[in-house]
């Protein structure tokens, strides 16, 4: 254990060569009277031996102890030069923990920049609790944050990595919906950056500042069905092995049950699905996984195609879904070619526009998809999980419209960011009758 020579005050504080000189209760806070330990300055002009001018107080917010809010009320020295040709005069003394001009000490600084990067609290809800403004602790989430972001280490060991968009900026009268592509390592679930727009040009732009060892070790790339970032990947990394996500290809099924039967119902009843129309009764259950439903979902599944589907085109729907899914299931890549032959051939013969434009999909994306036996199962997933905590954020932001700051708080939350926290030391071992 290493022992402090310093006074207890100061060791206490921590906030280095600075002293208490007494402490008191205002409006419910704690409020510290201190001072530098510092009794002799040189001119930074001249390098002369300084003289003492007084002492000017400065209030400054600093982190809360024993679950109440804390200021220092700081006696700061105010020097004088005393050689005449110098051109310093006067000035007050600093100390690295409390910048100048500032409202909060450094480290509560970096507190409030953990609070709403790692914690993903809101600003607001920050700035209340330190007693400050909006900009002040958005200043020190850009402070302490942008450097951890742009650490080269963050970006480090990826060898796998997804894509997928998401919407950050709804459309108005000015402009349409603006939206960004978030590129994850999908082996560690980190969020990698976030790249204005949706396109192949953002998107190969951002591979492009890439440097050429770290664009060689990606092996595997997980999209969705999107062409233009299909086409980022091949000009710069060509390379790897691009994977399409099962999870978006069964969603582009599920969407073509819900086109039929729309069509479906408004040729049968002459108006959109409403409560009493048995397609309409059994739209969760028609998205459901076949294996997934029991006697009762199946009793009524068959009952509402029954009655509300005549010609046959939301069963023919159905089971175009479920061939996908058998896709997906199989065990080896020739199973799975099996699959394929036969969702092509049942939407063929179906004559259902919607089934043919599905399986014109499939085709054009095939060999991607089959990457999906190839590469032992590689899923797009982790992405959709990050995506799940950026609308979080977006939540807790009450949404956003600054692109920078935007991106910045993502990465702070979903980002891989190292914070460097000090742990806390247990206080008591184990009793020797709990060891195992």
């Amino acid at each position: 254990m290493q022992q402090q020579s310093r006074p207890a005050d100061v060791v206490m504080l921590g906030l280095g060569d600075v002293r208490v000189l007494g402490a008191a209760e205002v409006d419910g806070e704690v409020e510290l009277s201190v001072e530098t330990t510092a009794t002799r300055e040189w001119c930074r002009g001249c390098g002369v031996r300084a003289r003492s001018k007084g002492r000017a107080v400065t209030l400054v917010r600093d982190t809360d102890a024993f679950g109440r809010p804390v200021r220092l009320r700081w006696r700061k020295r105010r020097w004088r030069c005393c050689e005449p040709l110098c051109a310093t005069k006067t000035w007050t003394e600093r100390i690295a923990a409390v910048a100048p001009r500032a409202v909060l000490t450094e480290r509560a600084r970096r507190d409030a920049c953990l609070r709403v990067g790692r914690d993903g609290d809101s600003v607001a809800e920050v700035a209340r609790a330190y007693g400050t403004g909006w900009h002040t602790i958005m200043d020190a989430v850009r402070g302490h944050g942008q450097p951890l972001i742009d650490d080269p280490a963050r970006l480090a060991d990826v060898t796998a990595l997804g894509m997928d968009e998401t919407a950050w900026l709804k459309a108005n009268r000015d402009h349409h919906t603006l939206y960004v592509s978030g590129l994850v390592d999908t082996a560690t679930g980190r969020l990698l950056d976030v790249v204005a727009d949706r396109t192949a040009r953002a998107v190969a732009g951002w591979l492009a500042r890439q440097a050429p060892e770290w664009l060689a070790r990606i092996g595997i790339v997980s999209l969705d069905p999107h062409r233009g970032y299909a086409n980022a990947v091949g000009v710069h990394l060509g390379h790897a092995v691009l994977v399409v996500d099962h999870f978006h290809l069964v969603q582009l099924a599920n969407r073509v049950i819900d086109d039929v039967r729309r069509r479906v119902q408004q040729q049968q009843t002459g108006h959109r699905g409403r409560k009493p129309d048995p397609l309409y009764r059994v739209r969760k259950l028609l998205l459901k996984a076949c294996g997934d439903l029991d006697t009762s979902g199946w009793a009524r599944l068959a009952a509402a195609l029954t009655v509300g589907d005549p010609d046959g085109q939301v069963t023919a729907a159905w089971q175009l879904k479920e061939i996908t899914r058998d896709l997906y299931r199989a065990a080896t890549i020739d199973q799975a070619r099996q699959a394929l032959d036969l969702l092509y051939a049942w939407a063929d013969t179906s004559n259902i526009p919607e089934l043919r434009r599905f399986a014109g999909t499939v085709r054009r994306w095939e060999h991607e998809i089959l990457n999906y036996h190839r590469t032992g199962g590689a899923s797009n997933g982790p992405t959709e999980a990050v995506n799940l905590a950026v609308k979080r954020i977006k939540r807790v932001g009450r949404g956003f419209t600054n692109l920078h700051n935007y991106r910045l708080r993502l990465l702070l939350h979903c980002g891989g960011v190292n914070w460097q926290t000090q742990p806390a030391a247990r206080l008591r071992g184990r009793r020797p009758q709990l060891a195992a």
